[in-house]
C-alpha cells in the first residue's frame, strides 16, 4: 500500500478485480479469512450445501496475485493492484480493495514472516478504491499505475474469475484500445457443480457480454445504474484525471457515441 519498490522498475501490472468486502481484521485473535460470516457475500455468493462460499474463490485470486510478485517470469518487475469501490455503504465503508489487501495480511500472516509472500506484498500493493465494475477494474488500475510510475505498464494481468474472460479481452480492452498482446487474463472460477457453471456462464452471456456489447463504456442503464447502487458519484471522474494526458481524460467521460457501442477515437498514450 506504499509506493516504495523492492525489485527492479515495474514494467507488469496485475490486477486482482475485487468481488467482495471481507470483513475480518488482521490484528483480531478470531480473525479467520475462511469464515464465511467474515465476509459480506452477496446471496448467490455465501455457502450452499455442499458449495462453499465464493470467498474461497476471492481468497484463490488474491493467492494469484501474491504469486506473481513472488514468483514466475514477471515477479521481479511486477505489482499488484486490488481494485474495488466502498459496494455496500448500507454495511460498511470499507472498500473492497482496502478489505482484500486486509484479507492477504492475514493470508501472509499465516504463512509466517519468512514466506515469499510476507517479503514483496505490502511494499509492492497498491488499491484502487473507485471501481465499482469491471471495466473501471481495468482502466483504474491502469491509471493508478500511471499515478505511481510516470508511465503505463508494458503488460496487464487480469485476475478474475474465468467465465469473464472474454468481457476483458474482447470489450474492456477494446474499449480503451489496449493493444491485445500484452493483456492476459488468469481465470479462477468458483467451485461449481454442472448445473451452477451452466447458470454462470449464461449469465455472464446475457448480462455481462450482452450489456457491455451494446454499451462499451457502461453509462447507460442497465450498467450505469450497476454502477450507482455500488455508490458511484461521477465526479470521482475529475479527480481520476487530474494530472494525465488529456485524451485520457477524455477516455474518461467517454460515452460510446451516439449508440453506446463506438470507440474512442481519440490518441491514447499506451
Amino acid at each position: 500500500m506504499t509506493s516504495s519498490i523492492t525489485a527492479s522498475t515495474p514494467d507488469h501490472l496485475v490486477i486482482v478485480a475485487c468481488h467482495a468486502i471481507f470483513l475480518g481484521q488482521p490484528d483480531s485473535p478470531d480473525c479467520d479469512v475462511y469464515d464465511a460470516q467474515q465476509w459480506h457475500l452477496q446471496s448467490f455468493q455465501k455457502p450452499t450445501g455442499t458449495i462453499p462460499g465464493e470467498h474461497e474463490t476471492f481468497l484463490q485470486h488474491i493467492y494469484a496475485g501474491l504469486s506473481a510478485l513472488a514468483y514466475g517470469s514477471i515477479s521481479r518487475s511486477s505489482v499488484l493492484v486490488f481494485s474495488g469501490a466502498a459496494t455496500a455503504l448500507d454495511v460498511t465503508g470499507l472498500t473492497e480493495a482496502q478489505s482484500y489487501f486486509n484479507a492477504a495480511v492475514a493470508l501472509t500472516q499465516r504463512l509466517g514472516q519468512g514466506h515469499p509472500f510476507a517479503e514483496c506484498f505490502k511494499s509492492r500493493t497498491f488499491l484502487d478504491e473507485n471501481a465499482t465494475d469491471s471495466y473501471q477494474n481495468l482502466l483504474f488500475s491502469i491509471l493508478k499505475f500511471r499515478r505511481h510510475f510516470g508511465r503505463y505498464p508494458r503488460t496487464v494481468r487480469v485476475i478474475t474469475h474465468a467465465f469473464k474472460t472474454k468481457r476483458f479481452l474482447d470489450l474492456h480492452a477494446k474499449a480503451i484500445r489496449w493493444p491485445s498482446d500484452r493483456i492476459h487474463v488468469q481465470g479462477i472460477d468458483p467451485v461449481s457443480r454442472a448445473v451452477d457453471h451452466a447458470q454462470n456462464v449464461d449469465g455472464e452471456s446475457k448480462r455481462g457480454l450482452s450489456a457491455w456489447t451494446q454499451d462499451l463504456y457502461g453509462m447507460h442503464p442497465p450498467l450505469a445504474d450497476k454502477r450507482v447502487a455500488r455508490g458511484w458519484q461521477p465526479s470521482v471522474l475529475q479527480d481520476l484525471g487530474e494530472g494525465l494526458e488529456d485524451d485520457v481524460k477524455a477516455l474518461l467521460a467517454y460515452d460510446g457515441g451516439k449508440d453506446g457501442n463506438r470507440p474512442f477515437e481519440g490518441p491514447l498514450p499506451w
